[in-house]
């Protein structure tokens, strides 16, 4: 994989939140970076950390949980190629969650002297990378609202909308599909439910003919009644397309 592909994925997803320039995405495209294999289930980051790097996803599927001693665990979300997730940790020293793979997948390694030089150089880059981290304190809450809300079958529907709706927005999907190669455990970690919970309510949505989950992809039928059905707007991922 080389090094244009790292600028690529960063411009793919800068590209969807707000207006790039010809002279910044050409700064972007120049970006370098250490690109990184990871396993199913790896960690790249984990709380404590404190990385001189930023991640971003180039293939794959990626999980942000935190866990308590206990061993239980919340996903608080899931990334998907071009995705930055921790573009944060330019400006906080420590994470405090564990970012992971769920497949096996790639990252880039982008240092954070490259990435303070390029939002030096390019202003409208920096306030890019600032709106990309309020970008994501927008999902945190809404992922917040949804599962306190929201009933089993509505959080699981309005997730699968998430899902698809980000993966269109950078061409990931094939037509009315898309990858999600989570497991039954993972959505009742991210939706705060047990697995025979999830279980039950997979068959339900099935039954509806909306949507269907299966063998690591989702596939979206209706997404109109989809969208009705979870009282899903996408206006919290503040996307441009």
């Amino acid at each position: 994989m080389n090094d244009r592909a790292i600028g690529e994925a960063l411009l793919s997803h800068l590209s969807i939140i707000g207006q790039v320039s010809n002279e910044d995405a050409d700064a972007i495209l120049g970006l370098g970076g250490e690109v990184r294999s990871l396993k199913r289930h790896e960690d790249i980051l984990k709380p404590g950390d404190a990385p001189k790097w930023s991640v971003v996803v180039l293939r794959g599927f990626l999980q942000r949980y935190g866990s308590r001693r206990d061993g239980l665990r919340q996903i608080q979300s899931f990334y998907i190629p071009t995705d930055a997730p921790s573009l944060e940790t330019l400006h906080i020293e420590k994470v405090q969650s564990t970012l992971c793979a769920v497949v096996p997948s790639d990252v880039c390694l982008v240092l954070h002297t490259d990435l303070h030089e390029l939002m030096e150089r390019r202003p409208n880059i920096r306030s890019l990378i600032w709106r990309e981290s309020l970008v994501q304190s927008a999902i945190f809450r809404e992922w917040l609202t949804r599962n306190s809300r929201l009933t089993a079958d509505a959080r699981m529907a309005h997730l699968f909308c998430e899902i698809f709706v980000r993966s269109c927005a950078v061409g990931l999907n094939d037509g009315e599909s898309c990858e999600m190669p989570v497991t039954q455990e993972m959505l009742a970690d991210a939706l705060g439910l047990t697995g025979v919970h999830v279980n039950r309510t997979l068959q339900s949505l099935r039954e509806t003919n909306m949507v269907e989950h299966k063998n690591g992809r989702l596939f979206i039928h209706d997404f109109k009644r989809l969208a009705a059905y979870a009282d899903f707007d996408p206006g919290y991922l503040h996307l441009r397309r």
